[in-house]
């Protein structure tokens, strides 16, 4: 029975090799959070099964009281329009780390959110189990967990001077805009920030 539960272990890790429990692993410098924030917003605009997948990747970093109310704001205003079970456990576990981690201020602020998430793993059925131990474990999980995560996190989150990850909301804004062509708006989505961090 020990061997397979080393085995077990051992699978477990090199699945998800970019998985922590120790926060200081998954900090990153010069992170630009407002920035990022936007970026956020606009994937929840634009909904999809990864729209929730920027807050969730900022989970594990800093955050200021502002940017806290912004982060509750943006819970509240998306969280009962999500259709699948994975936006739904991603979104809320976004919210557990961000609370969690957070000093007595962020914590007041994030209350409300964090008692909502809380409860989502219970509407959950494929899902269920996983969701609840995420949000609601004894430890926070953290960190990019596997490759399509890391993929996706440095692309989504604004970390100014390092060239792995994406450097600015315009450069984020130029490259939604090739995707999407001529559906996408660039100078309302730049209007648009400036408005939510005032």
């Amino acid at each position: 029975m020990r061997k397979y539960f080393i085995f077990f272990i051992f699978l477990f890790f090199s699945c998800f090799p970019y998985l922590y429990f120790d926060r200081s692993k998954v900090l990153l410098e010069n992170v630009d959070v407002d920035q990022t924030l936007c970026i956020s917003e606009v994937e929840l605009e634009e909904k999809g099964f990864d729209s929730i997948l920027t807050l969730w990747a900022l989970r594990d970093q800093i955050i200021n009281e502002e940017q806290g109310k912004r982060i509750s704001e943006q819970y509240f205003k998306y969280i009962d329009s999500l259709e699948t079970e994975f936006e739904i456990w991603h979104l809320a576990w976004a919210i557990s780390n961000f609370y969690r981690y957070g000093d007595d201020k962020i914590k007041n602020i994030l209350e409300q959110a964090y008692l909502d998430a809380k409860k989502r793993p219970e509407k959950l059925k494929q899902f269920r189990k996983i969701a609840d131990e995420h949000i609601n474990g004894d430890k926070i999980y953290s960190g990019d967990i596997h490759d399509l995560g890391r993929y996706y996190v440095r692309n989504h989150i604004i970390v100014k001077g390092n060239k792995n990850y994406i450097q600015s909301f315009d450069k984020y804004l130029e490259v939604k805009k090739k995707e999407r062509k001529n559906k996408f708006n660039k100078d309302s989505w730049i209007l648009k920030c400036k408005i939510l961090k005032k």
